[in-house]
C-alpha cells in the first residue's frame, strides 16, 4: 500500500472512530440522564409507600389514645392490620421508658423488645416533636432466609407509649416484575440502610446482586431515622435500540468509507504510476531511437564528407605526385652536375630542396592513403611480432628509448596485416614526435577475453581535453608540419576491423593510445547506417 493510501485510510478511519466515540458518549450521557430521572421517580414512589405506613401507624396511635391506651382495645384495633398476606406480621403497644416493655400484642406475639426494637422506639420518642415521628429498624433476625424489619411510631397524643409494627422480609427471593408495570424497565434493589450492604437487602427485582455497571442511586428518607438506599439499573437501553445502534452504525459506515476511499486512492495512484511508467518507457524508447538515428545520420554525413575529402585528396595527390617526381629527378641530376666542386651554399640549398620534396611526398602519400578506401583482407596476425616489426622499421630517434613489454605467448588477432602495420607505425611515430626533448616509449600487446589490446605510451607533453576531442578528426594537427591525417586513417582502419582506438592523456603526463581488436571479424556498419546510406543513394538517384 502506498503512503498516500495508508494516510487516507488512517485519517478516514480516525474520523470514523472519533465519531463513534463522540456519538457513543452522547448516547451514554443520555442513557445516564434517563436512568437518573427514572431512579428519582422510583424514589418518589418509594417515599409514597413509606408515607402510607406513617399514616397507618398515626391513625392506630390516635385511636389507642382515645381508648386511653387500653391493651384490649389496641389488640382489637391492630389485629386486622396483621391478618393480610402483605400486611404486618406483628403489632405491639410499647410502654416507653428507660427499658421499653410490651403493653399489648396483636398478630404474631413479640416476646421481648430487644436492642434493635428498643433503639428504634427510643429514637422515635426522642424525635416525635409535635406531630409524631416514624423510625424504621435495620433488618434483623437470626435466620438468613427470613428476616424482620420494624417500624416504631411515637406521638404526643399517646404519651408514655409508642406503636410498633413488624414485617417479614425474604431477601433471597427477588420480587417478580410484571411487564408494562411502573418501573418494569428497571432492576431495583432497596437496602434498609443508606449504603449497599448484603445483609440489609430489603427488596430486589434483579437476579444478580449487587448491581454493577451503569447504575443510579437514590437515598429515600424514611421518617426521622436513617434513609434507605435504592440502586437502579436499566434492564434495556432507555434511549431505545436505534440510539444505541447509531454509534456502531456510524463506525461501520466510517470504516467502510475508509476502505472505499483507500481503494479509490490506491487504484488511482497505481493507474497514475502505470501511466507514468508507460510514458517514461515510451519516451526512453523514442529518445533512444532518436539518438540512434542521429548517430547514424551523423555517421553517414561524416562518411559522405570524408568521401568528398578523400576524392579531393586523391585528385590533389595524383596531380602533385608527378610534379614532385619531376622536381625530385631534377634535384638528383643537379646534384650530379655540381658534385665535382659543390659550394657550401649549393649543397645546403640542395639538401633543403630534397628535404622539402621528401616532406611534400609524405604529405601526398598521406593524402592518397586517406583517399584510398578498401575493405580489410582478414588473416591471422601475430600482433606481438607485427609490433616488433614496426619498431624495427621505425627506430627511435636519439634521446628516446623503447620499452617492449614482454608477452608470454603469441597474441593472434584476425586483421589485415598491412593496414594494422600502418596503424602501429602511425602510433609509434606520433609517440616519437610527442617527445622532442627525449623520453621513453612503452609498447605491448595483451589478450583480454575475445579481444586483443595494443598499447603505445609515451612520456611526452600530453594533451588537454580540447585536443583529445578533435584528435581523430581529419586535417586536425598540433604539429608545425603535416596535414593531420595519420590518426584519422588509423581510426578508419580500426573501425573497419570492428575495433576501437582511444587515448588517455593529461597535460605534462604523457599519452597512452589503446587499440582494441576483436579476435573474429565483425560487421563494419550497423543496420541503421546501411539503411540511411541506401536511403541517401535512392534520394541521389
Amino acid at each position: 500500500m502506498r503512503a498516500l493510501s495508508a494516510a487516507v485510510l488512517l485519517v478516514v478511519a480516525a474520523i470514523a472512530v472519533a465519531g463513534f466515540v463522540v456519538t457513543r458518549q452522547v448516547v451514554h450521557d443520555q442513557e445516564k440522564r434517563l436512568l437518573k430521572q427514572r431512579a428519582d421517580e422510583a424514589g418518589l414512589a418509594l417515599a409514597g409507600a413509606t408515607g402510607s405506613i406513617s399514616s397507618t401507624l398515626s391513625s392506630l396511635a390516635g385511636t389507642a389514645a382515645l381508648k386511653n391506651a387500653s391493651p384490649a382495645a389496641f389488640s382489637a384495633l391492630a389485629t386486622p392490620l396483621t391478618q393480610g398476606k402483605a400486611g404486618f406480621k406483628s403489632a405491639a403497644l410499647i410502654r416507653t421508658g428507660p427499658a421499653p416493655t410490651i403493653a399489648a400484642n396483636a398478630g404474631r406475639a413479640i416476646g421481648q423488645v430487644g436492642s434493635v426494637r428498643a433503639a428504634a422506639i427510643s429514637q422515635a420518642v426522642a424525635k416525635q416533636g409535635l406531630t409524631g415521628a416514624l423510625v424504621s429498624t435495620p433488618l434483623f433476625g437470626p435466620s438468613h432466609d427470613v428476616r424482620q424489619i420494624g417500624f416504631a411510631y411515637a406521638t404526643p397524643l399517646l404519651p408514655g407509649y409508642a406503636v410498633y409494627v413488624e414485617s417479614d422480609v425474604r431477601p433471597g427471593q427477588p420480587t417478580p416484575v410484571t411487564a408494562g408495570a411502573p418501573f418494569s424497565e428497571l432492576a431495583v434493589t432497596v437496602y434498609a440502610v443508606p449504603k449497599v450492604q448484603a445483609d440489609q437487602l430489603l427488596i430486589s427485582t434483579a437476579s444478580k446482586l449487587p448491581l454493577k455497571g451503569d447504575t443510579a442511586s437514590v437515598k429515600s428518607a424514611f421518617g426521622v431515622g436513617q434513609p434507605w438506599l435504592m440502586v437502579t439499573k436499566a434492564r434495556h437501553p432507555l434511549v431505545g435500540s436505534v440510539a444505541t445502534a447509531t454509534p456502531w452504525a456510524l463506525l461501520g459506515a466510517g470504516l467502510l468509507a475508509a476502505l472505499l476511499a483507500t481503494a479509490v486512492v490506491e487504484t488511482l495512484a497505481r493507474r497514475r504510476e502505470y501511466a507514468l511508467a508507460v510514458a517514461e518507457a515510451r519516451t526512453r524508447e523514442l529518445k533512444n531511437s532518436l539518438e540512434e538515428l542521429a548517430a547514424a545520420h551523423e555517421q553517414l554525413i561524416r562518411q559522405e564528407r570524408l568521401a568528398a575529402i578523400g576524392e579531393l585528396a586523391s585528385t590533389i595527390g595524383h596531380e602533385l605526385r608527378n610534379p614532385l617526381g619531376v622536381i625530385s629527378n631534377a634535384l638528383y641530376l643537379l646534384r650530379g652536375d655540381i658534385s665535382k666542386a659543390p659550394s657550401e651554399s649549393s649543397s645546403r640549398h640542395l639538401a633543403t630542396a630534397e628535404r622539402e620534396v621528401s616532406a611534400a611526398t609524405v604529405i601526398v602519400s598521406d593524402l592518397l592513403e586517406f583517399a584510398r578506401q578498401r575493405d580489410p583482407v582478414m588473416t591471422d596476425v601475430d600482433t606481438g611480432a607485427l609490433l616488433d616489426e614496426a619498431i624495427a622499421v621505425l627506430p627511435p630517434p636519439t634521446g628516446i628509448t623503447v620499452e617492449r613489454q614482454p608477452t608470454q605467448a603469441s597474441v593472434v588477432a584476425v586483421a589485415d596485416r598491412d593496414m594494422l602495420r600502418q596503424v602501429l607505425l602511425n602510433l609509434v611515430g606520433n609517440a616519437y614526435q610527442a617527445m622532442p626533448e627525449g623520453g621513453k616509449v612503452t609498447v605491448g600487446v595483451s589478450s583480454a577475453g575475445e579481444t586483443v589490446r595494443v598499447q603505445v605510451s609515451d612520456t611526452g607533453t600530453g594533451m588537454n581535453a580540447d585536443v583529445r576531442s578533435k584528435l581523430f578528426e581529419p586535417f586536425f594537427t598540433t604539429k608545425a608540419r603535416g596535414v593531420g591525417l595519420g590518426l584519422a586513417v588509423s581510426k578508419r582502419i580500426v573501425d573497419a576491423h570492428g575495433g576501437t582506438i582511444s587515448v588517455d592523456s593529461q597535460p605534462g603526463a604523457g599519452s597512452t593510445f589503446t587499440v582494441t581488436l576483436p579476435k573474429m571479424r565483425v560487421p563494419r556498419q550497423s543496420a541503421s547506417v546501411e539503411a540511411l546510406q541506401n536511403e541517401a543513394s535512392g534520394a541521389a538517384q
